[in-house]
């Protein structure tokens, strides 16, 4: 018989297990404590990431494994691996099967608890680690991110230590919170961190001149800059210009619903102005566990125009901007997304069109191979360049050569701003 939890999701938001004790890193005092370590006694630790499409990506030992990437996501409680395989080869000890839910169109998904596991990563450890498996990958974040991605992680690391993440860097630094002291350019704020996800208090001005107060779930493992629910408060409203739009995939399938620009949102004092908003429809939301009484989240867009210090035992975060803060927050122009069917290998794949987008309307279609991009061997690129490329600036040509079945075909197209 299964159990049934609600969760909300990576990209997307994902809600799991039991809340732990917030407590300063420590030695471990009996097998069955599962908190997080120094692996010396050192007082921080540093850890660097890769930033593939606004997401953190860490490397980490699970049971002493080899080498495995895990993304970083304060929406996430219980470590998750990706992959029934995967958690066979690693020879973990299984609990008990279980249903969870979150953000998507499709039914619950079924996952096996696993505990008493080892993680290791750099200058941290910690034993008798709670794991949940998922059966299948239904995320598709190594196709997605061009390199093998085998789980995901959040609070786990959050709980134990002062968490500061320089996306200038690429790199967190763990800190002992007996230790730690907030600095002079810092601006200090209150976050709550409820079922082991933070959330903060925010105002967003709507298109009507209205300044509406929000609770928004900090989201590290959503690429996006800001998603809303509209149907949490009658103030939250569809801006005049909109677009239809595959908005991802959360934990019970795809998430589909509208894409548009507010005039902006306030975060601790802050200003950041012509938002890209996802719009998720009610049936992406259907799962979502509405107990906390959230609006939307605060994705990575956002989060990497600061340097961020996550305190969850002192609940507060500390924010500076940094140089991307007055960047412009741009999107895909070409109404095509590309993945690597083999990840790590470039080789990719048109795997989704927009309809009356100007690919489409140049001729490209779905399973599409790309060959070249602007006379240059595809293979010479990566998913971060192509990405990049697709949101450089209206008016740009870009020209594919691509094999379709046994063709190669040439098309070109130029991008469009589509709201």
């Amino acid at each position: 018989m299964f159990k049934n939890y609600r969760y909300s999701g990576v990209l997307m938001l994902l809600c799991f297990l039991s809340l732990a004790t917030c407590q300063t890193a420590r030695k471990p005092i009996n097998p069955y404590d599962n908190s997080l370590y120094f692996s010396s006694n050192q007082s921080f630790a540093v850890i660097p990431f890769k930033l593939v499409n606004n997401l953190m990506i860490i490397s980490l030992r699970l049971n002493k494994s080899d080498t495995m990437n895990f993304i970083l996501d304060t929406g996430v409680k219980t470590a998750l691996l990706i992959g029934q395989k995967t958690g066979d080869s690693l020879k973990l000890q299984y609990a008990r099967r279980i249903k969870i839910k979150g953000l998507g169109e499709g039914a619950d998904v079924e996952a096996i608890h696993s505990f008493g596991n080892r993680i290791d990563l750099s200058g941290i450890f910690g034993i008798n680690q709670d794991i949940l498996i998922l059966m299948q990958d239904i995320f598709f974040f190594s196709s997605k991110l061009g390199m093998r991605i085998h789980g995901i992680i959040g609070y786990d690391i959050f709980k134990n230590f002062v968490v500061e993440i320089n996306y200038e860097r690429r790199e967190l630094v763990l800190k002992d919170h007996k230790r730690f002291k907030v600095g002079k350019r810092d601006k200090l704020l209150n976050i709550v961190v409820e079922e082991g996800k933070p959330y903060i208090e925010t105002v967003i001005g709507m298109t009507n001149g209205n300044a509406v107060k929000t609770k928004l779930i900090i989201d590290t493992g959503a690429s996006h800059a800001l998603s809303l629910d509209i149907f949490s408060n009658d103030q939250l409203q569809l801006p005049p210009k909109t677009k239809d739009a595959y908005l991802g995939r959360g934990l019970n399938g795809d998430i589909h619903g509208k894409i548009g620009r507010i005039p902006n949102i306030d975060v601790g004092g802050f200003q950041l102005e012509g938002i890209l908003t996802s719009f998720p429809d009610s049936s992406s939301l259907r799962h979502v566990n509405q107990t906390t009484k959230r609006n939307g989240n605060l994705g990575a867009e956002i989060l990497k125009r600061f340097h961020i210090t996550f305190d969850y035992l002192n609940q507060r975060m500390l924010i500076r901007p940094n140089s991307n803060f007055k960047k412009p927050f741009v999107y895909n122009m070409s109404g095509i997304e590309v993945l690597t069917p083999v990840p790590g290998l470039p080789l990719f794949v048109i795997s989704d069109i927009d309809e009356d987008s100007p690919a489409e309307r140049a001729g490209l279609r779905k399973g599409d191979q790309l060959l070249y991009i602007n006379n240059k061997i595809a293979f010479q690129y990566n998913l971060n360049d192509i990405i990049s490329l697709f949101q450089s600036k209206a008016g740009k040509k870009i020209t594919m050569v691509i094999q379709r079945n046994q063709e190669v075909l040439e098309f070109q197209f130029i991008l469009e701003k589509p709201i």
